[in-house]
């Protein structure tokens, strides 16, 4: 495929894409028609890049689903309240503030309006049939990750399959929770039989797959066999499996290994010659576990990748302090809740803390350290590469640390005490002199594998479960999982995909939120004395959010699109 710079005016301003550039080196050449759209497989494919723009990473918005979940605590709100108190309703129908966040529904479907609008006209434009395949093949694909989220999101969801105009007059229902699932995956199933499973030009990176479209499909069947989406079955749960496996089958992923294999960490000396290494998984673009990915850098620019945002999502995610992303606000603040979870580097549970003298990450497993910048933690770019600095002064005559909420740049400190470090790459210079390119991936090997886990174990298959456990384990340099095996499953869907949006998913469709927000939000705050030494509280109280009830399992159709059809949509479970 041939990257092109393409926005359409005229006849297609009412799907909301307009301006005017060149394209193919013809001048004047700024606007097209929508017949002459149609006319040019380069020019669809233009259309269909826009639509790749309009799907976000999580790292280029100002919040992350995780701010739902334990894992992470938002300093500065954008409305994340609304889900965590559970304030949802039709007149604040929003998980957060934030562009797509706040008008779900509406912005999805509008999306899903334009990519119905291709699939209509797609098999008319001439030109190579494989070509003009592959980009049908990742219409359907786009499709049904727009509706993949509005299941995750509304469960019963109107099906449309064709355009709408503006004024159009909806008569659709919405369809029942099974039969959204099922007409997502006949939309991958589709895109699956028809798109490359490597596409042969490497600028094509980051458009959907053969495997991207059967690991959207595994996520989907996994969610439908989930009590929050309907009633479990084992048809259901084995129809999940077998979505996981194909993924495996086709044998083009593969976790990239971070040692020798069956290399375990004796001493936590051992771990920091792999922390490195297993924290670059996460911004290397050519990872081979990397199944869809969001592609952030200047050579996609005006194609399928947005990288106007993404200094904003590295500000976001910084340490206050200078070095990447100086003055960063300090906004997603890891929990003290998600790190009293992460095992010791030899795979045994962390005891209670009772020395309040002593490190409490010293023993850690290093996906702490990979993915976590808390006190004393080596960060920065080049020559301000330095120790991090979260403590405050434990008496007066001690200098409270830089990162603290009493140093320098206090008022983005963070909260809890821990700043997120997965995804973002030390080799970026926030002061412009290295591109940052880190993609978002959306999906990759290690979720399969534990979709797969997850399935056998509710088919009885422990044994297979835990072989698949323990291939992720095995990497992050852990022994085998021993004792409850849901448990081992849970661990590591919470800690290898921490800070990846799956978390506030996997309690909603276990039906566990009311577990999830059961304990108050803590933090840890360090004390630095004058003979050098430092205490830690492991306790700080951050905030208590609230479950009130299984309707706010569900995001509310806003009362706004309810008027626009009131005969046939409903507001349940909101009414």
């Amino acid at each position: 495929m041939k990257r092109i710079h393409l926005i359409l005016v005229s006849a297609l301003a009412g799907l909301g894409l307009a301006s005017c550039v060149s394209i193919l080196d013809q001048e004047p050449l700024d606007s097209f028609t929508d017949e002459a759209v149609w006319s040019d497989l380069s020019l669809s494919e233009a259309y269909l890049n826009k639509v790749y723009n309009t799907v976000r990473g999580q790292l280029s918005t100002n919040t992350l689903w995780d701010n739902f979940s334990e894992e992470i605590y938002h300093k500065h709100g954008y409305g994340t309240n609304n889900t965590t108190h559970c304030l949802m309703s039709p007149d604040a129908a929003y998980i957060c503030y934030y562009e797509d966040n706040y008008n779900l529904w509406g912005n999805y479907y509008s999306y899903i309006n334009t990519i119905n609008n291709f699939l209509v006209k797609i098999d008319e434009v001439p030109g190579d049939e494989t070509e003009r395949n592959w980009q049908k093949g990742q219409a359907l694909f786009l499709r049904g990750w727009y509706y993949s989220l509005l299941y995750t999101l509304y469960g019963r969801v109107v099906l449309v399959d064709t355009p709408y105009a503006l004024d159009s007059q909806f008569t659709a229902r919405r369809a029942e929770m099974d039969d959204v699932a099922d007409f997502i995956c006949k939309d991958l199933d589709a895109a699956a039989a028809i798109l490359p499973t490597v596409y042969p030009d490497p600028s094509d990176l980051g458009r959907a797959t053969k495997g991207a479209a059967l690991a959207l499909k595994s996520r989907v069947l996994l969610l439908k066999a989930s009590p929050l989406f309907g009633t479990p079955s084992k048809e259901k749960w084995q129809a999940a499996s077998d979505a996981a496996k194909a993924v495996m089958d086709l044998n083009v992923y593969h976790l990239e290994l971070i040692a020798p294999e069956g290399t375990l960490m004796t001493s936590p000396e051992d771990r920091d010659q792999y922390i490195e290494k297993y924290a670059a998984l996460f911004y290397n673009t050519s990872s081979p576990e990397s199944i869809w990915m969001k592609v952030y850098n200047t050579n996609y620019s005006d194609a399928w990748s947005d990288t106007n945002s993404t200094p904003m999502g590295q500000c976001h995610r910084a340490p206050c302090g200078p070095g990447n992303g100086f003055e960063g606000w300090g906004t997603f603040d890891p929990t003290q809740n998600l790190v009293n979870k992460i095992q010791n580097y030899d795979g045994t549970p962390q005891k209670p803390y009772s020395d309040n003298t002593k490190n409490p990450w010293e023993n850690l497993e290093l996906r702490y350290w990979a993915n976590i910048i808390g006190d004393g933690a080596l960060w920065g770019y080049g020559d301000d590469k330095r120790q991090v600095e979260t403590y405050i002064a434990g008496e007066e005559s001690v200098t409270p640390g830089l990162d603290s909420s009493q140093g320098e740049y206090w008022w983005n400190a963070s909260n809890t005490g821990y700043a997120v470090r997965k995804s973002y790459s030390p080799d970026f210079d926030y002061y412009g002199t290295t591109q940052w390119d880190a993609p978002w991936m959306f999906i990759r090997l290690a979720e399969i594998y534990l979709n797969y886990a997850e399935c056998q174990y509710q088919l009885g298959n422990n044994s297979e479960a835990l072989k698949y456990v323990n291939i992720i384990r095995h990497r992050a340099l852990l022994p085998d999982a021993t004792g409850d095996v849901w448990e081992a499953i849970e661990y590591e869907r919470e800690v290898e995909m921490m800070f990846e949006g799956t978390r506030w998913t996997d309690m909603r469709r276990w039906k566990r939120m009311d577990e999830e927000y059961a304990d108050p939000v803590i933090g840890c705050e360090v004390k630095k004395f004058a003979d050098g030494h430092k205490e830690y509280n492991l306790n700080v109280f951050i905030d208590q959010r609230e479950w009130k009830g299984d309707k706010y399992y569900w995001v509310p159709l806003s009362r706004s699109e309810y008027n626009k059809s009131p005969e046939y949509l409903d507001m349940q479970p909101y009414e």
